[in-house]
């Protein structure tokens, strides 16, 4: 009997062990459900840029911006190609003026080819000072 007692105590160990385990994932298992369920009905929100708040434009390269996204249109060097030349769209166009093209399109420019915010401002900003 005393063998069999041993055996138990091991069994029990065993049965005490699994339980801990399996009440430790569960926990962690449904702190992380929380968290999923909570990231989808309650998406994060990345400060006032998301909002077309004023986020800074300085550590922003529209140049860089607008090469990559315009200048297949508008060319290189500003000097049109399919879209107009903006070599000096500054004289005539504020960078809210410019900012609300971009957003919106106009003539032949499609809206949104911008989409982030701090971007579309930087880049009407550079515009702006082509005079």
């Amino acid at each position: 009997m005393a063998g069999s007692n041993k055996k138990d105590m091991n069994q029990n160990d065993v049965i005490d062990s699994a339980k801990a385990f399996f009440t430790s994932f569960g926990i962690l298992f449904l702190v992380f459900l929380i968290a999923l369920v909570g990231s989808i009905i309650f998406p994060p929100k990345h400060g006032e840029e998301a909002q077309g708040g004023g986020a800074p434009t300085a550590n922003i390269d529209a140049a860089a911006i607008f090469k990559q996204n315009c200048a297949s249109c508008h060319g290189q060097n500003l000097e049109g190609i399919a879209g107009p030349n903006l070599t000096k769209v500054g004289a005539t166009h504020s960078a809210e003026d410019i900012a609300k093209i971009i957003k919106e399109g106009k003539g032949g420019m499609p809206p949104g080819m911008l989409k982030k915010q701090p971007e579309i401002q930087a880049v009407a900003q550079w515009l702006s000072e082509h005079k």
